[in-house]
């Protein structure tokens, strides 16, 4: 019986991205495949140019959000449609093509051995070579601070790229979940981790954008931080 498989794509202003994105993760030719762009009004169309694509690829899905918006909430929504919608499971990644749709295989494949696959930059074999020095201090040191506070047994917290089985999804119930930015990468491996879900990091080559622009800021980070230290604290 082949799987049901969902891409869960978080998009703001990613139209030099998205056609080019979608394109090749459907020219992979994985069997139950689907897409779902989930899209925070976008005001470069990014939303209604997935949805042009609809007549040649039946598989796309787009979910026009209302606010509030951010990366955490657009990733809890996604989750929340994948249930719904009973998928069996749930790849989560960037649009801006950091995350190389060449690795979804390898992502789906490790699920044959583990619950959650993690694209990782830090595991043998993985790299984040092509970024400013000075961005890959920042990411080595959250994620150090990530993973200390945490206590996560993984080399790459911060990593959105990954591969939900149905197990391990309903075990970090979305429905609950509270980080509206990127904080919610830790909250879900935080959860899965507390529920003894079989994880497995797969390496990947973290490449850094080439269109568009990046939404991340020094308030976006600290807000992430102090989200982190509250679930720490929290245990929850």
């Amino acid at each position: 019986m082949i799987s049901r498989i969902l891409v869960c794509i978080p998009t703001y202003c990613e139209a030099e991205n998205i056609s080019r994105l979608i394109e090749e993760i459907f020219s992979l030719q994985i069997p139950g495949l689907e897409i779902l762009v989930v899209d925070d009004a976008s005001p470069d169309k990014t939303a209604s140019i997935a949805e042009g694509l609809k007549g040649r690829y039946p598989g796309i899905h787009v979910l026009r959000r209302k606010p509030p918006y951010g990366r955490g909430s657009s990733g809890r929504e996604a989750f929340i449609y994948a249930l719904k919608e009973k998928f069996d499971i749930a790849v989560e990644m960037d649009a801006d093509f950091s995350h190389d749709p060449k690795a979804i295989p390898l992502l789906l494949n490790a699920l044959g051995t583990s619950e959650l696959a993690i694209g990782s930059r830090f595991t043998e074999g993985g790299t984040d070579a092509e970024r400013p020095k000075g961005r890959q201090i920042l990411t080595q040191c959250a994620n150090f601070y990530a993973r200390s506070l945490l206590r996560i047994p993984v080399q790459d917290a911060n990593s959105g790229y990954r591969a939900w089985s149905l197990k391990a999804l309903q075990a970090i119930d979305p429905e609950t979940l509270r980080a509206r930015g990127p904080a919610i990468v830790h909250e879900t491996l935080f959860r899965a981790a507390r529920k003894n879900i079989k994880m497995q990091e797969v390496p990947i080559h973290f490449i850094d954008r080439k269109e568009g622009f990046s939404k991340l800021n020094l308030t976006k980070l600290a807000r992430g931080y102090f989200w982190i230290l509250r679930l720490a604290l929290s245990g929850k």
